[in-house]
């Protein structure tokens, strides 16, 4: 029963993040573009963990890659909102 809470809240974020990143695109100022950065890599955190917890059945392997997906995304979230924000 556990497992099923888990993968429904796993669920519900996926589907809350997804609702919310659409209407901030079009008012994308700099603000908005901060928030839609997070909300779209932690949706895609979120899609990737779920499947490789699929997928991936190695435990330690999974972690490391996990670890990896943190730190690249880390890495490349500093760039998006400038580039996604229109300079006047």
């Amino acid at each position: 029963m556990e497992a099923h809470r888990e993968t429904l809240g796993h669920w519900l974020v996926q589907r809350t993040t997804a609702a919310f990143s659409v209407p901030t695109i079009p008012i994308a100022n700099a603000s908005t573009s901060i928030l839609l950065s997070i909300l779209l890599f932690r949706h895609i955190h979120i899609g990737i963990k779920e499947i490789l917890a699929d997928h991936v059945h190695h435990e330690v392997t999974r972690n490391r890659i996990l670890i990896l997906l943190r730190i690249f995304l880390l890495v490349i979230i500093k760039d998006v909102p400038v580039l996604s924000v229109p300079s006047n």
